[in-house]
């Protein structure tokens, strides 16, 4: 027994689920139809690359979070947590076998996605498909795929209820996606960053306030992109400026970004298996 067994039945039963099935196969199609709707509009795959950027910055959260929630929450509801801890397992192993199988499954999405986008880029584009920015693509969301697996993983081991995981799922995207980006016209970040001056009297310098936009998994992975989008031409300068540019912050840099991307996929679950490993499961 241990986190391999755990793992692989979770795996098991993720690949006989109608819903992963069905989540992981609309993504894959969303991200077809970007590139097979743009072979006319560019001649050059990598600007459709970053339309399926925007997707899994904003839109692929939601996927993993209809995969992961569930995770630990969804056995404590059916009460069927009981038998997995009955057999010689520890609370954490089946806390990271959970966080790995759902990892899996986030991960193989977002590869398919970028995969599927490589070969209609290389077919059907003037110019094809680079292996190195797509590449660099896949290994970057790939990153940010376990990033969100471990927020929503970790929030489903704090909670004991269906209901409640999908509030805190819920939340959880609407403060890391929409909120963080400023998608939003009064509920962003920089509101409450301006709130905060004007409350206690400070002032927040502008690269202070970029760094704390760089916070987010979601922007962070954003900023993280930008190396599948250097040198590729002129034209490819109103991308640039979308996914960070050279503001000299913090938040412009390579490790930073990265770090931001480990931080959420480990700190949360960290949380969340501590008040796991104390909860009540009777």
């Amino acid at each position: 027994m241990g986190v391999g067994t755990v793992f692989r039945d979770d795996l098991r039963n993720a690949r006989r689920s109608k819903i992963v099935v069905g989540v992981v196969g609309v993504f894959t199609l969303l991200s077809t139809l970007i590139f097979v709707s743009e072979i006319n509009i560019f001649d050059d795959a990598v600007r459709s690359l970053f339309d399926l950027t925007a997707l899994v910055a904003f839109l692929f959260p939601l996927f993993v979070a209809s995969l992961t929630y569930l995770a630990v929450a969804g056995d404590r509801a059916r009460g069927s947590i009981k038998y997995v801890l009955g057999l010689p397992n520890e609370r954490w192993e089946y806390a990271l076998g959970k966080y790995l199988s759902r990892g899996v499954v986030a991960v193989t999405a977002v590869l398919g996605a970028t995969l599927v986008g490589f070969v209609v880029g290389e077919v059907a584009f003037t110019n094809g498909a680079d292996p190195e920015r797509f590449l660099t693509f896949g290994l970057v969301s790939s990153l940010y795929a376990l990033s969100l697996t471990g927020v929503f993983v970790g929030l489903s081991a704090m909670t004991a209820s269906r209901s409640r995981a999908m509030f805190a799922a819920i939340g959880a995207f609407f403060v890391l996606v929409p909120f963080w980006n400023n998608l939003l016209p009064v509920l962003q970040v920089g509101t409450v960053i301006d709130f905060a001056e004007t409350l206690f009297g400070i002032t927040v310098s502008e690269e202070t306030r970029l760094t704390i936009a760089g916070l987010s998994p979601s922007t962070a992975y954003l900023s993280a992109t930008a190396p599948v989008f250097e040198g590729a031409g002129d034209q490819y300068e109103v991308v640039r400026a979308v996914i960070g540019g050279d503001t000299g912050s913090l938040a412009d840099e390579l490790w930073f970004n990265l770090l931001v991307l480990v931080g959420w996929g480990g700190g949360v679950p960290l949380v969340g298996y501590l008040r796991f490993r104390r909860a009540e499961l009777g």
